[in-house]
């Protein structure tokens, strides 16, 4: 078979590795020289060519970071078309890996992805700033890892791995750089000897910029430092001991408000993103514009001349956001080869101090103020006996969150008290591979998982509720209406609540928790009605949780793998995944359970044309069941609260095909095509109305299951409907060329183009919550020095200013408000970076 038909068959989707025989061992290993690299992983516990893993992985070294932008998590998205990175409010940043994850991450919830910064899992996905100083190199790991990684890896894993300190040498770089919207990057790693055994590896940097939104949110100001320390004790000991200080401050993405949902009391607007019982009114031009923000002029204005629900008075403008974070850890790697194999200890310690004021999805003010602390220890074995690699292992984790949190929505505050949310996790497992044949190899792995969570708190849920109804309009119908009472002022304790009230709104003075209602407001109800008639009522319904939760899990694998020629492999596996339980400060639905994963996964990793040319194909069937979804619903108190439940199960399948074509020494090309079909199976929940007449806020299927004292319960049922952060074609292309000048001089000019088809972004499946498709282009230039000591980057990401929707939700207590957040418009800057040896 010649070069130019196996060109053509390529190009014409031949990617079946058929008669690659022909190529021989030896010109494959002597190709390994040329044409492509080969990038180094550690993402099955050992050192391997990231073509030898037989496992579905994206990875990018340090430098291709650095050219493509990628300084936080949300950048992840351009390494791994399969991942979607957005943030959640505040500092919070949420994980979907082919639409497995959950919008809401925080004290009381788990991430479906598990992150890993030199070995160590971070349990909080708020502490991730230092983990994109002096990088080595990233791998995404996609499916389930319920056996090597295991805890809460339902979706997959990410590895982050810093530049390891270098025996003997000196060395280190500094990098300055400038863009739009007031953007200052400066980061510096030094490489420094101690003695001949040891050597240090420090490195610092700083990210700043004025904010991506009108209003000056989407801010950021992040400090990080890491320090490395390598020791030899011997040439089969060694010691790396690392320590990472960092804080994260700004003000965090915040959204701008698109319109709110209206009754048609008047007959149908006619819009389109109208919905059954419900008239979509769209916010003015100039308020609903991507990056707006919540805080311009106009925005304001819009936003306080709405009703919040179920007080029916007028909005008050938001509080202005704010993250205050600061985090630190220590960890270290003792390496210890003997006779029987290699020992592998990574003891570490985390705490992270949170304190966020955040309005998405418009909050007056969600406010967490937490502290967390970590404690994880991980041992493994590794050997080989006669056909058999073995790893062995066992893992403990001990994590400890306790604080203050307020979520206001005007109408309606949960504060909330944590007294203590605690996990301990333990965990063994056993992963091993069976060599058949030197080309064909049997993998079969287990771990047995102990999760002991327990949640001691309280919430104290204040309701503020109007029982005065006026004509809509003259001779219209009657609907609630108390407009100029006080709403709930933002507080993040009852007494700090209850103190900023003004007391002529609390004339029989303040409630108190589970004794009713009081009266809150001056408006009587009737014209002349006594004083002490007021149109609201304001009540505090408390839940205390002392609640304790034990699971006992068994995940495993079991794959083969079989090279057809040197640089061909298929695969094949079937794996399972589980995310642990966890709890709610909410009456009735106190406790969820965890959910789980089943994997299929058939593959093949090939490199063709002297290695020149590499297709990686992966088709794929995941069984999500149990899933936990967190939404707004229905508590034990029949009032509207959030929390998290076990809803839905899900059918995910699809294929992903990586070409990367070195076409000539100068030039290479690179692509990516994902097919996904994510479908929800089973997705349902109930939501309470104030009257039959009232239909729930959604895009699902909706059903009365009850009335009481004329109020419906609905069914809301969205099984069906695809799942969200999934769109069906995914694409990424890339192009590299490298020029050499005759002064000795050189260039590397990129561009790369990612598209992404409609998806679904928020929870409640409305119109506003489906993404359009969108083509986003990013282009650098990079010149560098004859001696290579420095360089200039010039970039342009996101070229054509694309409006790309990251988060779409509906804020029901503030007048059906429907708000989105996006993601960066366009930015460019020029980054300068200088070497020293």
């Amino acid at each position: 078979m010649n070069k130019s038909y196996l060109r053509s068959c390529i190009l014409t989707a031949c990617l079946t590795p058929l008669a690659i025989s022909a190529q021989t061992a030896e010109n494959i290993q002597e190709s390994k020289t040329d044409g492509i690299e080969l990038i180094t992983v550690t993402a099955l516990r050992k050192t391997e060519s990231l073509q030898d893993v037989a496992v579905p992985i994206d990875a990018a070294t340090g430098k291709e970071l650095s050219r493509i932008g990628v300084t936080d998590a949300t950048g992840l998205n351009k390494i791994s078309p399969a991942l979607n990175v957005v943030s959640g409010g505040g500092s919070n940043t949420v994980f979907f890996v082919r639409g497995v994850g959950n919008f809401a991450v925080n004290a009381y919830t788990d991430a479906a992805l598990a992150f890993n910064v030199d070995g160590v899992f971070l349990g909080r996905p708020t502490a991730t700033t230092a983990s994109f100083l002096d990088v080595e190199r990233i791998e995404v790991l996609k499916g389930p890892q319920g056996t090597l990684y295991g805890r809460n890896a339902t979706a997959g894993a990410i590895n982050v791995i810093s530049a390891k300190p270098e025996l003997g040498e000196t060395f280190g770089n500094i990098s300055i750089g400038a863009g739009n919207y007031g953007t200052i990057t400066a980061s510096g790693a030094v490489n420094l000897p101690i003695s001949d055994d040891w050597a240090a590896r420090f490195a610092i940097g700083k990210t700043k910029n004025d904010g991506y939104n009108d209003d000056g949110t989407a801010a950021t100001d992040d400090t990080a430092f890491r320090a490395r320390l390598f020791g030899e004790f011997s040439e089969d000991v060694n010691l790396t001991i690392t320590t990472d200080y960092s804080t994260t401050k700004g003000n965090g993405n915040s959204p701008s408000f698109e319109g709110s949902y209206g009754f048609p009391l008047q007959g149908s607007n006619n819009h389109p993103k109208n919905i059954p019982g419900y008239n979509f009114n769209p916010a003015p031009d100039n308020v609903s514009a991507p990056h707006t923000g919540p805080a311009t002029p106009a925005a304001v204005e819009y936003y306080t001349g709405l009703q919040t629900l179920p007080a029916f008075t007028s909005i008050t403008p938001l509080y202005e956001p704010y993250i205050d974070n600061e985090f630190m850890g220590v960890s270290a790697e003792l390496n210890v080869a003997t006779s029987l194999g290699d020992l592998t200890i990574i003891p570490a310690y985390r705490e992270n101090t949170v304190d966020v004021l955040f309005n998405n999805p418009a909050f007056q003010a969600a406010i967490n103020q937490e502290n967390h602390q970590q404690s994880s220890l991980e041992a493994r074995f590794t050997t080989t006996v006669g056909a058999l690699d073995l790893i062995m292992g066992g893992f403990y984790f001990d994590e400890a969150v306790d604080g203050l949190a307020s979520f206001n929505q005007y109408s309606l505050q949960s504060t909330q008290d944590i007294e203590n949310s605690s996990t301990k996790s333990t965990a063994f497992f056993v992963h091993g591979k069976y060599h058949l044949s030197d080309e064909l190899r049997l993998v079969g792995a287990v771990r047995w998982t102990k999760d002991k969570k327990e949640f001691k708190g309280q919430a104290d849920v204040f309701l503020n509720l109007c029982i005065r109804d006026l004509p809509a309009y003259p001779g219209g119908p009657e609907i609630p209406n108390c407009d100029g009472a006080p709403v709930i002022p933002v507080g993040t304790t009852v007494a700090e609540t209850i103190a900023s009230i003004d007391a002529a709104d609390l004339p029989e003075g303040a409630p108190i928790a589970n004794r009713g209602p009081v009266p809150y407001g001056q408006i009587p109800l009737f014209p002349g009605a006594p004083d002490n008639l007021r149109a609201n009522l304001l009540f505090i319904n408390q839940t205390q949780i002392d609640r304790v939760q034990e699971n006992n899990e068994i995940t495993y694998r079991a794959a083969i793998e079989y090279d057809i020629a040197q640089s061909n492999l298929l695969y094949a596996s079937y794996e399972t995944g589980y995310r642990s339980g966890g709890f709610s400060p909410t009456n009735g639905r106190e406790e969820f359970l965890p959910e789980y994963i089943n994997a299929w996964t058939f593959g093949s990793k090939n490199r063709f044309l002297d290695n020149y040319l590499q297709i990686n194909a992966e088709a794929f069937i995941w069984d999500y069941e149990d899933q936990q979804a967190s939404h707004f619903g229905i508590d034990g108190n029949g009032n509207s609260a959030f929390f998290t439940e076990n809803i839905g199960q899900s059918s995910i399948k699809g294929i992903e095909i990586d070409i990367l074509y070195q076409l000539t020494e100068a030039t290479r090309i690179k692509g990516n095509v994902q097919y996904l079909k994510n479908e929800i199976e089973e997705f349902s929940y109930l939501q309470k109305t104030p009257d039959e007449a009232v239909n729930v806020v959604t895009g699902c299927d909706t059903e009365v299951k009850s009335v009481t004292d004329g109020e419906p319960t609905y069914n809301v049922d969205c099984s069906g409907k695809e799942g969200r952060n999934s769109p069906s074609l995914s694409l990424t292309a890339s192009i590299n060329h490298y020029l050499e000048f005759e002064n000795g001089y050189s260039a590397s000019v990129s561009l790369d183009a990612r598209y992404r088809d409609e998806r679904w972004v928020g929870f409640d499946f409305l119109p506003s919550q489906r993404a359009e498709d969108v083509v986003t282009l990013d282009t650098s230039v990079q010149l560098f020095s004859a001696n290579d000591k420095w360089s200039i980057l010039a970039y342009v990401r996101n070229v054509t200013d694309e409006e790309i929707k990251a988060t779409s939700q509906l804020f029901a207590n503030g007048g059906n408000t429907m708000v989105s957040t996006y993601e960066k418009p366009r930015t460019y800057g020029i980054t300068f970076k200088y070497d020293f040896y």
